[in-house]
């Protein structure tokens, strides 16, 4: 006696062998909150994550913006002044600034 334990797609077909009950995933939940005992509570609005993100990038830029800011006008008050002594010595003969130091040396 041979046993066939060898099962071909072609003797099967295409019916599906297990069925699920209508609406029984739309369902699902509530029963399970049914069977547990859960109440829902009253909804909340709840703020989206990408509003929390947007008043986080807002801040961000209202306290950062003073820093870069004053940090610039540093650096453009140094360049601006030493600009302007490089101009003003660049005017002055240097026989000028010699006996300006000479006469101004102290005396021993």
């Amino acid at each position: 006696m041979e046993t066939n334990n060898k099962i071909s797609l072609d003797k099967i077909g295409k019916e599906l062998p297990f069925a699920v009950p209508e609406n029984y995933f739309e369902q699902f939940a509530s029963r399970i909150d049914e069977q547990i005992g859960y109440k829902s509570s009253p909804k909340k609005k709840i703020l989206r994550p990408w509003m929390y993100m947007a008043a986080a990038v807002f801040t961000g830029i209202a306290v950062l913006t003073p820093v870069f800011y004053t940090t610039s006008n540093q650096r453009t008050a140094i360049q601006t002044t030493e600009n302007y002594e490089s101009y003003v010595l660049s005017q002055v003969d240097e026989t000028v600034l010699l006996d300006c130091y000479v006469n101004d040396a102290p005396a021993k």
